[in-house]
């Protein structure tokens, strides 16, 4: 009877930190590449499909569900246009609903969410940057979450799918075209 008293106080002790750090909100810093793909119109160009993204994040959850909005800067490259260049860079706040397991240490997750994105920088006059538009994030990762020890930190794959477009364009015979920057991204994170 004295050996089960004290398995079952080693599990509460095992399981009791983990389920009381989840209430507790964790911030901290983000950043990783993004591979960029530019929508197929007027002949345009995305010059640098190579960029990154650097930010802050938190992460608020409790079992299964976290919700983990960022801030981000987000430099998607540049669109080339008949001849003139426009920046495809952001402030972007993702707002990600993660569908975590419960285990108390490594915790694999999924995430869905939406995406706001700020166009920042010079238009260069090609095209005319809209003021804000939305992209829907889907990824998988990992994180590790050590129970009352301090640093924390993850490790993802995501994809972003602009919904909206960023900027619209007149093209030929005067039709308005729509550019959308969807992005593949590589993302790490090292929180508190």
């Amino acid at each position: 009877m004295l050996l089960f008293r004290l398995a079952f106080l080693a599990a509460l002790l095992l399981v009791a930190p983990a389920a009381s750090a989840q209430l507790i909100p964790s911030f901290g810093a983000t950043g990783g590449v993004n591979f960029g793909s530019l929508n197929d119109v007027a002949g345009a160009e995305l010059g640098n499909s190579t960029g990154f993204h650097v930010g802050i994040y938190a992460d608020l959850g409790f079992g299964p569900l976290a919700l983990r909005p960022a801030l981000l800067y987000l430099r998607a490259g540049d669109v080339e246009v008949g001849g003139g260049t426009a920046s495809a860079n952001f402030v972007a706040i993702p707002v990600d609903i993660k569908f975590q397991t419960p285990t108390p240490v490594v915790k694999g997750y999924a995430l869905l969410g939406p995406e706001f994105r700020f166009p920042i920088g010079d238009d260069g006059n090609v095209v005319s940057t809209k003021s804000m538009n939305v992209a829907v994030n889907a990824g998988v990762g990992v994180a590790f979450d050590p129970p009352l020890v301090g640093p924390n930190g993850f490790l993802e794959v995501r994809y972003a799918l602009d919904v909206t477009g960023f900027a619209d364009a007149v093209g030929v015979g005067g039709t308005s075209n729509e550019y959308k920057v969807s992005l593949f991204m590589i993302r790490a994170g090292f929180g508190l």
